[in-house]
């Protein structure tokens, strides 16, 4: 007897090659079965996803989701789980000073596949409060007082199962050094936003992460991917060769049409597509992770390519490519659904330019661990 069977859907799994129709059948939570013409009476639920895509459950590499505990989180539940992605990676919304309660209050009660990131500041990003409230600007952009590299590592190595590297964020090298000394003696990776470069890059090594790969923003002159005369930095191509990873983290600020069109021409490529949803964001232009790779499939990438960065690229990452981001047999049963919808569509960059797209891949069904958590369709 198996707990759901998904049938008739075009199966999409970059991890195993396959791009046809097949049945999918579930059982305690795993992946039994992946072929065709599966017997639905065997099935406790069925869903019928003909015409549809079907594909690993989204793994979503930067969002923000200490509900309730920051200002900027957002719910995981509501923004991510209903919205295809059964797992998604924290970005370092709290530090070592406050990450047991984001555990305990958030990630333990979740129902999305929940890892992070610690951030290397003690008390995470607590820049981002609420209007009117003072204090934090009493702390922002002191690194070197507000880091506590033993600390850090203490705490990494208490939640190993959670907690699978560091996060610097948008402030000085003098943290950023102190990240990479943190993730040295913690042997985990460490996700550095883009500032600061060429600089930023010396300090990645293999398995590394750059986010907000395509942002417009200057900090100094060549600050990002490009230079001022639109060309992709030399030190990428060099970070690329030796297993840096590139990451989208589109946000509310780090997506420009211009950059990434420029970046792709040159042949610098997301490796993983991410959304860095927050409260800034989640109301446009991110919205969610289908809407952020309908956005890279209008600026060329395939179908093929934005799952496989959606979906087996993050799960590698993550360390969890047996189990996640793939539908092979053994594997958890996470599932997303998406109707791949065809016309005219609106999409926006973060600096408010639109362009018109010609597909939008919109979520029309989630399964988390063998149990249907979202659908649009009739269960039998």
């Amino acid at each position: 007897m198996f707990d759901v069977i998904v049938k008739n859907g075009v199966v999409v799994d970059p991890s195993q090659g396959i791009h046809e129709q097949k049945d999918i059948a579930m059982a305690h939570g795993r992946i039994v079965e992946l072929r065709r013409c599966i017997n639905a009476s065997a099935a406790r639920h069925v869903l019928n996803a003909s015409g549809m895509v079907v594909t690993p459950g989204l793994i979503d590499l930067h969002v923000h989701c200490n509900a309730n505990l920051m200002h900027l989180a957002i719910d995981p539940e509501t923004a991510c789980l209903l919205k295809g992605s059964t797992t998604v990676l924290d970005a370092g919304s709290t530090g070592e000073l406050n990450f047991m309660g984001f555990r305990k209050y958030v990630i333990e009660k979740s129902k999305t596949g929940i890892f992070a990131l610690l951030n290397i500041e003690s008390l995470g990003m607590v820049e981002f409060a609420r209007a009117n409230q003072k204090w934090p600007e009493l702390i922002t952009g002191q690194d070197e007082l507000f880091i506590d590299v033993e600390g850090t590592c203490e705490v990494i190595h208490q939640n190993r199962d959670i907690i699978l590297g560091i996060k610097w964020a948008h402030h000085s090298l003098k943290g950023l050094a102190l990240a990479r000394r943190a993730a040295d003696s913690s042997n985990c990776i460490v996700m550095a936003e883009n500032h600061h470069q060429p600089i930023c890059l010396k300090y990645l090594k293999n398995g590394d992460i750059i986010t907000h790969l395509y942002h417009g923003l200057r900090m100094e002159q060549n600050d990002g991917l490009l230079t001022v005369d639109g060309k992709v930095q030399p030190e990428f191509y060099e970070a690329l060769k030796r297993g840096v990873m590139l990451d989208l983290g589109h946000g509310a600020g780090s997506f420009d049409w211009k950059v990434a069109e420029s970046g792709l021409s040159q042949g610098i490529k997301p490796d993983t597509i991410s959304t860095d949803l927050h409260i800034g964001s989640i109301n446009g232009p991110v919205y969610d992770m289908p809407t952020t790779m309908s956005k890279l499939m209008l600026l060329g990438m395939t179908l093929e390519e934005v799952i496989e960065a959606s979906t087996f690229k993050p799960a590698k990452i993550l360390g969890k490519q047996d189990h996640l981001g793939t539908l092979k047999e053994g594997a958890f049963a996470d599932i997303t659904i998406l109707k791949d919808m065809k016309g005219k569509f609106p999409f926006f960059d973060t600096k408010g330019e639109g362009r018109i797209g010609k597909q939008k891949l919109e979520t029309v069904g989630v399964i988390k661990r063998g149990k249907i958590v979202f659908n649009l369709f009739t269960v039998n």
